[in-house]
């Protein structure tokens, strides 16, 4: 009998086993970048004017010899950008290996020309979610063998309780678990990640998925989205349940 209980808790503790945090560098194709309000003289094959950019308030400002597609900079504005980077065929005329590609303007900052201080915001994330409450988002992108890949055929969500400490929810196949760590200034860290191991069509969707959750780093609440990163590379995606 005593042998029989020993080998059930023993099922039962390897069934909600915590997952290792991934070995992998995340190469993620999206990235959030600063742009500066002011295009500048720059030189290459003859002369033209770049934008300049930065990954983060703190970086020295670096110039920018490409474009944006789908982006129009407006003198005196600095802008906060979520870009793709997308892969070119070879054998462009241009020799790019790459294009950089708009997905949405995080925000646009009016900037004073004299002082180049902030003075007016014009596009505004919303506020952070209400920490009061446990809230529930599913997911809708993920990064998935370093592309953006949509949740489609399956669900995978997240339910943030930060009165609890606890991140849990349900992968492809599998209920999850964790602990939360509330940082300041929407910084958070998911930690000790388990699951239950439930087998189904989408194991390498979910081992994908799990691998990301312990990246997370920070995240945005945007109206009814949450967007969620390690650094300045977006990793998953949600919509409000």
């Amino acid at each position: 009998m005593k042998l029989k209980l020993l080998i059930c808790i023993s099922a039962i503790f390897l069934c909600f086993a915590p997952t290792k945090s991934p070995k992998f560098k995340l190469k993620s194709p999206f990235r959030k970048i600063f742009v500066g309000a002011k295009t500048v003289d720059c030189s290459g094959e003859g002369k033209f004017k770049c934008m300049m950019v930065k990954n983060s308030p703190e970086k020295n400002w670096e110039y920018f010899y490409d474009q944006i597609e789908g982006f129009k900079h407006d003198q005196g504005f600095e802008y906060q950008l979520l870009i793709e980077i997308v892969d070119v065929p070879e054998g462009l005329a241009d020799g790019s290996l790459f294009k950089y590609v708009l997905k949405r303007v995080i925000s646009k900052t009016a900037i004073e020309s004299n002082k180049m201080s902030s003075s007016t915001v014009t596009v505004v994330p919303s506020p952070p979610v209400n920490k009061s409450r446990a809230t529930e988002w599913i997911l809708t992108d993920f990064i998935y063998k370093n592309n953006g890949l949509e949740a489609k055929d399956f669900e995978a969500t997240m339910t943030l309780d930060f009165a609890q400490k606890k991140v849990f929810g349900n992968g492809p196949c599998s209920k999850y678990y964790g602990t939360l760590r509330d940082l300041d200034k929407n910084r958070v860290r998911f930690e000790n990640i388990g699951n239950t191991k439930s087998p189904c069509n989408f194991t390498d969707k979910e081992k994908a998925f799990f691998d990301l959750l312990p990246l997370t780093q920070n995240f945005v609440i945007e109206d009814e989205r949450m967007f969620v990163y390690h650094g300045t590379e977006l990793i998953l995606a949600f919509r409000r349940r």
